[in-house]
This record gives C-alpha cells, structure tokens and sequence, in this order.
C-alpha cells in the first residue's frame, strides 16, 4: 500500500489534445481534467504512485473516463500517459490543502483503531453547493477502505444519488475498493450486474424533490428514519460500527437559519462527533458557535474543521449538471461501456399500476403525504419509484418504506390502457406500489 496522496493546486494550464501526451507529476501534484459525455479518454499510470478520489491507481494498467469532471493527486510524484480529447487540463499544487486531508484521515484512522468495541468517529461533510463535498467524502471513504476499514458512507443529498437515482438518500457500506471508472465515482449499483469491482448494496429512501428546503418536515423524517436503519446496520458488524460513518450533505447557504436547523437535526439524530466544513468560514464559524456546548449522544465533544475548497476542481454548471443527471438515469438501465445492460420492457394495464405522485403543494397535512393518481401521459419520460410496501397499505407507510429500484415510463397509451414500462431487472411489479416524485426531472428519451 502507498502512502496517501495529497493534493495540489497551483494552476498552470495546458492545451486540451486528443493525442497521446505525458505528464510528468512532482510531489503534491494534482492533474485536473474533464472529458466530455460524448468523448472518452484513457489514462495510464507509468511509474510513481497516485490515486483518484482516494482510490489508487495500478501501474500500467489503462483506464478510461467520459463524462467526468475530476483529478488524479500524487504525494511522491508519478508519471501518467494520457490519450484521448479533453474539454480542459491542468496541473495544480497545494501543500497545505493536502496536509489538512491527510491529517483528517489520520485523525480518523486513530480514532478507529481505539474503538475497540465502541463506535468509529461519525463525520459530516457540509458546505456550500458544488464546493467539493462529496469528492471528500468519497475520498476519506476510498481511504478507510485501504486501511482494511469499512466505512458507512451516508448520502443525504437528494440533488444526486449514490449507487441509485437522484431524488433519493441512501447509505452504503463499503468494504471493497471503488470502482476508479465509475463515472460517479462511487462504483457500480447492484442494478449493474456482475462486473470487476463487487457492487455496493445501498438502502434507499425516497424524498423525490430536489432539495431538503422543499419539504424540510419530511426531509427532516427521512433523515431519523435513514439514522434508525444505519443505527441497526452499525450494530450488525464490529468492523462498520469501528469505521464509522461518513455523511455527504446537500449544499448549504451561508447564513441560512433553516438551514443551520436542518444540520443541527442531521448531527443529533446520526451523533456526528465530527463536522468537516468545506470552503465557507462563515459556515465553520456558525457551526462552532451553534455545536459550542452541545455532546453527542456518546457524550463526546463535537469538532468542527475547516476546509479549504479544491481549486484543482473543474467547474460545474448547470448545463453539465442536467448531463450527468441524464446520464445517472441511462447508465442505471443501460450500463455503461464497460457493462452494457439489457433492461426488460413490459406492457402493463392501467388497472394493474398502484401510482402515487408527491403533492403539488409546497407543504400539505401530514394524512395526505401522497395523491393517488392515474397514468397519464404527462407521466412519459419520468422515473418511479417502486416501493418495499403494499398496494394495501397506507399512503403514509408507503412513502415512508425503503426503495426496491425504478422503472421508466416509456409510453402510456391511454386508448388501449396501456402503459410500457422499462425495468433494469426482469419480473413484474406484483402488488408493489409505485411513487412519482419532483426530480430527476424527465429531460430524456430512453427509447428514442
């Protein structure tokens, strides 16, 4: 095992080439690129050491990227071949940034190998939106991970998914190495079929609204019950409850009182002895007054670190953000290039579909949480959420119970009361009811 990789951050720009180049990384390096959802680029690690996102590349070994937006560190310096058409390159450098990651992990790693029958540290990444949270996140994962840990990595930003759809949250414990070529970075979902690198099993709960504001009562609900299941998960195996959890949060507003709420909840209700703040110091600073003389439920103090954000990061805007939602939804039926899928198409009647949708309104009385609805071609192009609950049960048990996985709406033919339905996996829905949410927003036609 190599040591850990830092990162780097002083810019020096460099033409984008579709020919094969070589770059030759000091020490504290970092190799920043972004490839576009149309191109791919294959990169080759030729000696030295260095990882993505905490994951470690393999000597001479070829791996491929489309779509991404994301960077390659090296503490000792190494050597990389890299062949293929990029929207933008850069090498950067920052020696104080990595020192700070690398420390973080340490601190952590400490703290596991001393919670011998207790519980690992429990950390939450917060921050602005698109300040580099869930790469850290993934990072000190794909860290822990190295170090024979297995950490419980908690998603509660319903704006992307992990290892499932956006609209969701969902926690994953990962006892394997990441999958490098992964577009999200996170690896394959259990959807994806066999493939090199283990898939990770996530539980999935279903917020269906782009952001926690947008109902911040329910959300506030998934969050205790996604607390209540991995509470159970930590208590099933030593070696999670040692390693802990890691906790990616949607974006935060400076400033914000609800907001500052909302993750007051979150640090309660998961006992988050550990807050990591990224690139806001007015955040940090908040969060230290607010957590000054508060404990977790273990009786620990909380500690807030600042983070500085990583400018060695390509820009997201939201033209590329709309891409990679469209892509999350094609990849989680169709596979990618490496695992290409054959998903199953059914033709189900209107009366065999139990179809709930979220309310239109902004807030609505907790016995309404969800309408029962017809199929209907304003449906067309949406995703569904199929539920680990009875058509017989109550609206309320429904939204609340776990996610089984998303069917497509391909088409509704409302002549012959029909509606075509694309599923990852073959089988029919039984008796399972189906919720449609806010988000992902259908911007794509899987079927042409």
């Amino acid at each position: 095992m190599s040591v850990i990789p830092g990162l780097g951050l002083a810019r020096e720009p460099t033409p984008s080439l579709s020919s094969t180049r070589t770059f030759d990384l000091q020490p504290l390096n970092t190799y920043s690129f972004s490839v576009s959802f149309s191109n791919r680029v294959s990169i080759r690690l030729l000696s030295g050491t260095a990882d993505k996102d905490g994951t470690e590349l393999a000597l001479h070994i070829t791996y491929h990227f489309s779509g991404v937006k994301s960077k390659i560190t090296t503490l000792q310096g190494c050597k990389l071949e890299v062949d293929g058409p990029c929207e933008s390159e850069h090498v950067t450098r920052d020696e104080e940034l990595a020192s700070i990651i690398a420390n973080a992990h340490f601190k952590l790693h400490a703290e596991r190998r001393s919670a011998v029958g207790t519980h690992g540290p429990r950390v939450l990444v917060v921050g602005p939106p698109s300040c580099g949270k869930t790469t850290l996140a993934r990072t000190l994962a794909a860290y822990a991970t190295r170090m024979d840990g297995q950490p419980l990595v908690v998603n509660l930003n319903p704006d992307e998914g992990m290892l499932t759809l956006p609209g969701t949250l969902s926690a994953a414990v990962f006892a394997s190495m990441m999958d490098v070529e992964a577009r999200q970075g996170w690896g394959a979902a259990p959807a994806s079929g066999p493939g090199s690198i283990p898939p990770k099993v996530p539980l999935v709960h279903f917020f269906g609204r782009q952001a926690p504001g947008e109902d911040p009562g329910f959300y506030r609900d998934m969050v205790t019950a996604m607390a209540d299941s991995v509470s159970a998960r930590l208590s099933e195996d030593e070696t999670v409850k040692r390693t802990g959890l890691i906790i990616d949060t949607a974006g935060v507003v400076e400033g914000s009182k609800d907001d500052l709420e909302l993750l007051s909840h979150i640090i309660s209700e998961f006992s988050v002895n550990i807050v990591l703040t990224v690139g806001s110091k007015r955040l940090e600073e908040d969060l230290q007054e607010m957590l000054r003389e508060e404990r977790s439920s273990l009786g620990e103090q909380i500690h807030v670190v600042g983070i500085d954000k990583s400018k060695s990061l390509p820009p997201q805007d939201e033209l590329w953000l709309l891409q990679e939602r469209e892509a999350d939804i094609k990849e989680y039926f169709f596979g990618d290039a490496k695992l290409v899928l054959s998903p199953s198409t059914q033709l189900v009647d209107f009366d065999s579909l139990t179809i709930y949708k979220i309310p239109d309104t902004e807030t609505y009385p907790p016995d309404r949480p969800l309408e029962r609805v017809n199929p209907s071609p304003e449906m067309e192009h949406w995703t569904l959420a199929i539920m680990q609950a009875s058509v017989k049960d109550t609206p309320e048990t429904i939204r609340s119970s776990l996610v089984l996985g998303c069917v497509y709406v391909a088409d509704v033919d409302v002549e012959r009361s029909k509606v075509k339905l694309l599923s990852p996996l073959p089988g029919r829905l039984g008796d399972r009811p189906l919720i449609l949410g806010k988000w992902p927003e259908p911007h794509v036609n899987l079927l042409g």
